[in-house]
């Protein structure tokens, strides 16, 4: 068998473990990145499908503002070709559409027009305030429990309940009130988002290049066999390439396989039991289902995110070809949708939802029922999930096991979700590696 050592290995390439990989490498440490798939970027990639780049995962990339995933490019000098969204924000309601402002106000607006009464909407936006300023509420309820003190108006339920399942993924009786709160605070880091002009995979790919070019080893079709244990301590990683065994020996190994499979590859290791308990308590990651729509003509005149409060599963539409044309054949379009489950634990009912989701679509959007296609269709459950864990209960980027850490939608810091989320648990876990020496 093949030995070799490394300062840090990581398991994946996606977006926690490559920010990871880029923070250690910059500081100068040997770092080998380990992908089991023959792609880079794990739910931040892209697939090339009748010439449509179709993503894996996220379709919107933070590149502006306070963020994580955009100060690691800059930290190795990376480029990003990454363009603003040129739409704004809609919500659908039954009653009719709302463009949130760029400028701010969006809340209120938002609410304004769901009740359609402007004192019955500012009385509800003060409780709003409060609970971001003064009184945070806890989790212990549902964010849909917490509405319901102070409002039982359907369209502002239905509003909220769209804006839960697009953007912290699960529905509003699934979210916890106190993770809602922490979620609106975090939008005020003015991120802004964009899309990848070439791709997510080519977006992943440039950044893997930065890191080879520091000396680091990236690895795809490297499958991670299991994580080697001594003393509580870990010690490295047994890696299969295509039926060929390797030892890497290395002091610090960090996953980003999700919490679950981190454990799965301890094998025969015991794990503390207060850390397995806190693992089953909220065993299910979050799930959805993605349709990829080729079009002649786009859905609406929307170059931003559509978002949906009269529809049971449909919940997010985007066109990227309205901001980055390239990212489809030439007089074509690519429409991105995101749809939940009647429940986000299981059973999932996939089958139905995906029905319901193709009928809603056409139905808010007519344009799409002639001359258009589904080119792809993912449903991201159990080991592909959405996240790997519920918004509002992360497991720790520490493990039991000493300098094995997680990272990852997994861990996500309070507040955040997606891409960014991943990226600022790379940023937790490579510094506390880095102070560790």
């Amino acid at each position: 068998m093949k030995r070799s050592k490394a300062d840090a290995v990581v398991i994946g390439s996606g977006v926690g473990g490559l920010c990871a990989a880029a923070r250690l490498v910059q500081q100068g440490m040997k770092v080998a990145v380990l992908e089991r798939l023959p792609i880079l970027g794990g739910r931040l990639s892209s697939r090339l499908v009748k010439g449509f780049q179709v993503p894996t995962g996220a379709t919107l990339v933070p590149f502006e503002g306070r963020s994580a995933f955009r100060e690691t490019f800059d930290l190795l000098g990376v480029p990003m070709n990454v363009r603003p969204m040129q739409g704004a924000y809609r919500y659908r309601l039954r009653h009719g559409d709302y463009e949130a402002p760029t400028g701010g106000g969006g809340l209120l607006g938002m609410i304004e027009f769901a009740l359609q009464d402007p004192q019955e909407a500012r009385e509800l936006f003060r409780r709003f305030t409060r609970a971001l300023s003064w009184w945070q509420p806890s989790d212990e309820i549902s964010f849909r429990h917490w509405l319901a003190q102070y409002s039982s108006n359907a369209s502002v339920h239905a509003l909220f309940e769209g804006f839960c399942a697009a953007y912290i993924g699960v529905h509003a009786d699934e979210t916890p009130a106190g993770e809602f709160f922490r979620f609106l605070k975090a939008m005020g880091r003015n991120i802004r988002y964009g899309i990848a002009a070439e791709g997510n995979r080519r977006l992943m790919n440039d950044l893997a290049a930065a890191l080879v070019e520091r000396g680091a080893r990236v690895e795809t079709g490297a499958s991670c066999r299991s994580i080697l244990v001594e003393k509580g301590a870990v010690r490295g990683v047994c890696v299969d390439k295509k039926g060929k065994e390797e030892t890497i020996e290395a002091p610090y190994v960090i996953s980003n396989c999700g919490p679950k499979q981190t454990v799965r590859l301890l094998g025969a290791e015991p794990i503390e039991k207060s850390y397995r308990a806190l693992l089953e308590a909220h065993p299910h990651p979050v799930p959805v289902i993605s349709l990829c729509i080729a079009s002649a003509e786009p859905p609406s005149d929307c170059a931003g995110v559509w978002n949906f409060g009269n529809t049971k599963s449909l919940c997010f539409l985007a066109t990227p070809t309205l901001t980055c044309p390239e990212l489809a054949p030439p007089g074509r379009h690519l429409t991105v949708t995101y749809s939940v489950p009647p429940s986000s634990s299981p059973p999932l009912r996939f089958r139905e939802s995906i029905q319901r989701a193709r009928r809603e679509i056409e139905e808010n959007f007519p344009v799409l029922r002639k001359g258009a296609h589904i080119i792809h269709t993912g449903t991201h459950h159990k080991d592909w999930p959405s996240m790997h864990r519920w918004p509002g209960f992360p497991m720790p980027v520490r493990t039991p096991v000493e300098n094995l850490y997680n990272v990852g939608d997994g861990c996500m810091p309070p507040g955040t979700v997606g891409v960014e989320a991943c990226a600022q648990s790379a940023v937790q876990v490579a510094g506390e590696i880095l102070k560790r020496g």
